[in-house]
């Protein structure tokens, strides 16, 4: 199990006394680089462990922002409420599938990085089964707004 500082949970605290805000009952999310608290305004609340994640997360609901997406081929994203960039916390708005989340390990970039989808499709074929073909399609629309996704799999991208 991953363990994380304690600061971590004081970054949340001050974040939620800041802005007024309790937290549901109820385990976090924890994932490699944050833990996800859900809180009673139905909201989530993502708390990261260092600054570069949170600047690569934060680039990518930047452009969300600038293109005006809140959903994607029938996808719904997350949206960017609040943010502290001192305290590496976002708070995202809460959503149902299908949704695609976590786009810590997305880019942002006007051309390609070294990312080809034909590669990796053996391996999300396997992981998405039938539903591939959905979840294609979802990673293109993200492609042609200048996002590369390459963190798919069924708790990241659900669709029921």
């Amino acid at each position: 199990m991953l363990e994380f500082p304690d600061e971590i949970v004081e970054r949340l605290e001050k974040y939620c006394h800041h802005q007024g805000i309790a937290i549901a009952p109820g385990p976090p999310g924890i994932g490699l680089e944050a833990m996800v608290w859900i809180t009673e305004m139905d909201s989530v609340i993502k708390v990261h462990r260092l600054a570069t994640t949170f600047d690569a997360e934060f680039a990518v609901y930047q452009k969300l922002a600038e293109t005006n997406t809140h959903r994607l081929k029938g996808f719904a994203i997350p949206q960017l409420l609040h943010y502290d960039t001192e305290l590496l916390v976002m708070e995202l708005s809460f959503v149902r599938p299908p949704y695609i989340l976590d786009f810590g390990a997305a880019s942002v970039s006007p051309r390609p990085p070294d990312f080809d989808l034909d590669r990796i499709e053996t391996e999300f074929q396997r992981q998405f089964g039938r539903e591939w073909p959905e979840v294609r399609r979802l990673l293109e629309a993200l492609m042609q707004i200048g996002i590369y996704y390459s963190d798919a799999h069924d708790k990241n991208i659900r669709l029921r």
